[in-house]
């Protein structure tokens, strides 16, 4: 249970590394984009990059902490289940960076 949780923090941390390095040119990065594609809010590039590993590891801690009580097997599915979404989450938003600074 702890083993998955850090596991997918240290993912999560080092996703956002490598895209700080290659994105070290930009000094904000765009963080909601309108239906139009305009984006419409941008964030220092260490507080954009930062957000998804922070996001897991508050959700995560929750889980893991509700989860002590004996409930090893359900703590751990539903730790996959927000990695999967987070990193997920993480990756899409990068290539909506990548997008809107390439076109």
């Amino acid at each position: 249970m702890y083993v998955t949780g850090i596991s997918v923090f240290i993912i999560s941390v080092l996703i956002a590394l490598i895209a700080n390095y290659k994105l070290r040119h930009l000094q904000r990065l765009p963080m909601q984009w309108g239906l139009s594609g305009q984006v419409n809010r941008t964030a220092p590039r260490a507080y954009g990059l930062a957000l998804f590993p922070a996001l897991y590891a508050f959700i995560a801690a929750f889980i893991i902490f509700a989860g002590i009580s004996g409930h090893e097997a359900i703590t751990t599915r539903s730790l996959l289940i927000l990695a999967i979404a987070i990193l997920g989450t993480q990756l899409f938003h990068l290539v909506l960076i990548d997008k809107t600074h390439n076109s």
